[in-house]
């Protein structure tokens, strides 16, 4: 997934490779800039493979995540779909775009969230027990109590509609999406069809 490849980009994301070792980890740092970055052997080919395995599983959870909202100001998601070591880079992305919520993600190595000062907190409990555990600490947003599944429809076509930019690539896909969303809501007024079954229909 890198454009150009960078030793040191391959080394943070191998780290995060299920498979990786300590062993092999250090064979790869040891090998020059120079043959890593231009895949001069197969040790090098295959470490920027496995690095392109693990950015491939990051960026699709970055783009294809859904995130529900708590009045109580926490965003949390569940996907036990993520392969590798990717949960704090995912949580980072999204406390960078949200700095005032409050992030959970549960994956199958357990629940993941960030404390202020950045440090990880790996809980292994069901996601709803911690949920409700953290809404009971933190007041509710009058802001955020209408965001539940009622409106999310027009949270998504309000949403779909900002992405719009004529002559880029991505928008095509994305006035693809809005309109198969309202030939859906058109055909059946009455659905409370959610955007996850939409997606995967």
């Amino acid at each position: 997934m890198f454009r150009t490849i960078k030793k040191k980009e391959v080394l943070e994301s191998l780290l995060r490779h299920k498979d990786v070792t300590p062993v092999f980890f250090q064979q790869i740092e040891d090998i020059p800039k120079e043959i890593l970055e231009n895949v001069g052997t197969n040790l090098a080919k295959k470490a920027v493979a496995m690095s392109q395995e693990v950015d491939r599983d990051l960026h699709s959870h970055k783009a294809f995540l859904r995130l529900s909202v708590s009045p109580h100001g926490i965003l949390y998601a569940e996907s036990d779909e993520m392969k590798h070591h990717n949960e704090i880079a995912l949580l980072e992305f999204f406390q960078s775009r949200f700095p005032t919520f409050i992030i959970l993600f549960k994956s199958k190595r357990g629940i993941f969230s960030l404390n202020k000062d950045n440090s990880v907190i790996n809980m292994k409990k069901p996601l709803n027990e911690v949920l409700k555990k953290m809404e009971e600490k933190f007041p509710m947003n009058p802001l955020l109590v209408n965001l539940n599944g009622k409106n999310y429809q027009e949270l998504w076509e309000t949403f779909a509609q900002s992405q719009i930019i004529q002559g880029r690539g991505s928008s095509i896909q994305m006035t693809k999406l809005s309109r198969k969303w309202k030939r859906t809501v058109a055909e059946d007024k009455t659905s409370s069809k959610q955007l996850d079954e939409f997606f995967h229909s």
